[in-house]
């Protein structure tokens, strides 16, 4: 019972990070914001929010050619 109420709050957690990086248009933080390959490209968010509650901005960082994730910029 407990595994399934971790699964569920963690999915929960995920779903609602998702749905606020939607609203704004721009991916949240360790999200996904680029990238293509061949025969696939990101089609997603490519910027990042910035709100009020987050103690740095944060910076679409290029990982690779397939990847980059919204980071906190600065120190």
């Amino acid at each position: 019972m407990q595994l399934k109420l971790s699964i569920f709050f963690t999915l929960a957690m995920s779903a609602a990070q998702f749905v606020l990086a939607q609203d704004t248009g721009c991916s949240d933080i360790y999200q996904q914001c680029g990238g293509s390959i061949e025969t696939w490209s990101w089609t997603g968010p490519t910027c990042c929010i910035n709100s009020a509650d987050l103690t740095r901005e944060l910076t679409c960082h290029y990982v690779n050619q397939q990847y980059s994730v919204c980071i906190p910029t600065g120190p």
